[in-house]
């Protein structure tokens, strides 16, 4: 896998509009729901349809699954094929830099074993070149499709557990949530014991873009040579350092429920500090 197999530039895309199912998936942690929707709805790509993480890209259960466990396969069929994506065309899907939705898109279709690039720099790039927008909501017709899962590698809770004997357990939390100072949303602060912090803010440019291949090759030099797994929040962002990897020809595997499922099983031991 290379960058070419998993991000695409908004001048490539401008001349393939056609030829791709193209996916808005903006979305913010925190926000109002229905709120990614509203921007969409005010403008976005020619021809995007509007996929939803909260409704398609994540099955919600019980808190000692996380806040955003993966959806089952009939839930990502069922989602996408209401949205008019067979399948047989390759899949493009943009956010806006920061939000990290389109990496979680991205991950979720690739573990359905579908072909799909993130728009690089989202939307943000494709304005900057003053490209068109358009308004409303693009409605296409449903399709039946039927998936599988399981072409990503995940680790579960025991398997972070283990991951640091084995490899590079990595949480990309900003470095306060990690050392444990603080916990804004889930119950207990901390980290897993053994993780390392790679802050997901050090994996897009201040453009949006993801960085250079030397840049990334600096900020992944903890993981150089061994097994990675990755974790954040809730299974979010984590997908953003995992399409980093991905970028420079590396596989990473993702623990989905992440902190927010850890922190909610009391028999989990919790680490605090730099290390």
């Amino acid at each position: 896998m290379s960058r070419a197999d998993v991000l695409i530039s908004a001048e490539d895309l401008a001349g393939s509009l056609s030829e791709v199912d193209l996916l808005d998936v903006r979305w913010r942690l925190g926000e109002p729901a229905g709120a990614g929707r509203e921007r969409y709805l005010a403008a976005h790509l020619p021809g995007a349809r509007f996929l939803d993480l909260e409704s398609v890209l994540t099955r919600h259960g019980a808190p000692s699954d996380g806040r955003h466990p993966l959806p089952s396969a009939a839930q990502l069929a069922a989602g996408l094929g209401a949205l008019g994506v067979g399948g047989h065309r390759p899949i493009v899907v943009y956010d806006e830099p920061g939000s990290f939705a389109a990496g979680r898109a991205w991950w979720v279709l690739a573990w359905a074993g579908l072909e799909v690039r993130v728009l690089d720099g989202g939307i943000t790039a494709w304005l900057a070149e003053g490209r068109p927008v358009e308004s409303g909501d693009v409605v296409a017709a449903p399709v039946r499709l039927s998936l599988t899962t399981g072409h990503l590698p995940i680790v579960d809770a025991d398997g972070a557990a283990e991951y640091p004997g084995a490899g590079v357990l990595v949480d990309v939390r900003a470095p306060e949530r990690y050392r444990g100072e603080t916990e804004p949303i889930d119950p207990v602060a901390g980290h897993i014991p053994g993780a390392v912090n790679l802050p997901v803010a050090g994996f897009f440019a201040a453009d949006g873009r993801l960085p250079g291949d030397l840049v990334l090759d600096e900020r992944l030099a903890a993981t150089k040579g061994r097994e990675v797994a990755v974790y954040c929040g809730s299974g979010v962002s984590a997908a953003q350092v995992i399409l980093a990897l991905a970028a420079r020809g590396r596989p990473a595997a993702l623990y989905p429920g992440s902190w927010s499922a850890w922190s909610n099983d009391p028999s989990r031991p919790v680490a605090t500090g730099s290390d």
